[in-house]
């Protein structure tokens, strides 16, 4: 099973935001699992595999900024 993270966006002038995630075998069934969930009521939805995707951390001043997936 893969996590996926879940954006979209329901007019082209915004911005894609995080609506949630879904677990899934494969793209296909997090597509679907995606669309149940979260219904059809956007423009565009984008799935990102967290295995796929890169998290940048922020420098502050106590060191780096923790980011939890």
């Amino acid at each position: 099973m893969e996590r996926y993270l879940v954006f979209a966006r329901a007019e082209y002038d915004q911005p894609l935001e995080h609506r949630g995630d879904v677990e899934a075998a494969g793209d296909e069934e997090a597509a679907r699992f995606a669309r149940e969930r979260y219904g059809e009521d956007w423009l565009e939805m984008s799935l990102v595999p967290v295995s796929k995707a890169y998290w940048a951390e922020k420098e502050t001043e106590e060191g780096e900024a923790e980011v939890q997936v």
